[in-house]
């Protein structure tokens, strides 16, 4: 990341806005991970072998590296030339809605965005100079969950949801969203604009958010 920084200063004198998207999926739930499967007769095994929790610990290092470390680096790394170099710095963290709304099948995922959503809400209190933005989106539409770092080896990614390319948000418009936030200096943005709704009733109605959240993500 330094050597990122050392170009940027060489090639650009320093920047006024920095956007991070950078980050990891992840799609099972987490006994899954563990290798123990749910079912009308109960769990099978019974427990989580050694081997299968040393693996789920290795799973969530790896989520925990992309969501959390890769954020937290670039905040490290770029804060100072922020400050240092712009008369208006920003810095937007694309995050998700799941960082702040729990979802079945999304476990790691959803602690990882939310580990990092805290993170640069806490450090927009540490430096109020630079304008934080975070980025809530739904599901995007792309290929992000062939990145998921708990599929099994030689194995394809299993996708709970509706096909994201046909339901989920479009890329050029949330883009084209994230820049018109950077350059209101937004604190908060949802997308759809509804999910703050959602963020809200999880507090007065928990049980209804959580049953929509096995709706969404076909979980029984």
């Amino acid at each position: 990341m330094t050597k990122v920084r050392d170009t940027v200063i060489k090639e650009w004198d320093g920047i006024d806005t920095l956007i991070i998207t950078a980050g990891v999926s992840a799609l099972q739930p987490l006994m899954t991970v563990a290798g123990v499967t749910s079912s009308k007769d109960g769990l099978s095994p019974p427990h989580a072998t050694a081997e299968a929790i040393h693996h789920a610990v290795g799973v969530a290092k790896a989520a925990t590296n992309g969501n959390f470390f890769g954020p937290y680096i670039a905040a490290i790394t770029f804060i100072p030339l922020l400050t240092s170099c712009s008369i208006s710095p920003s810095i937007l963290l694309l995050s998700s809605a799941a960082a702040i709304i729990p979802a079945p099948t999304r476990t790691l995922y959803a602690s990882t965005k939310s580990a990092s959503q805290m993170l640069f809400q806490a450090l927009a209190i540490e430096h109020p100079r630079i304008s934080f933005t975070s980025f809530l989106p739904a599901t995007i539409e792309g290929d992000f969950r062939a990145s998921a770092v708990d599929t099994p080896l030689n194995s394809s990614p299993v996708i709970h949801e509706a096909d994201p390319n046909k339901h989920g948000l479009r890329r050029e418009v949330v883009a084209t969203r994230c820049v018109q936030a950077i350059d209101h200096q937004e604190k908060t943005v949802f997308m759809p604009r509804y999910m703050r709704i959602a963020h809200i009733l999880y507090w007065v109605w928990p049980a209804y958010v959580e049953w929509r959240g096995r709706v969404k993500y076909n979980f029984r």
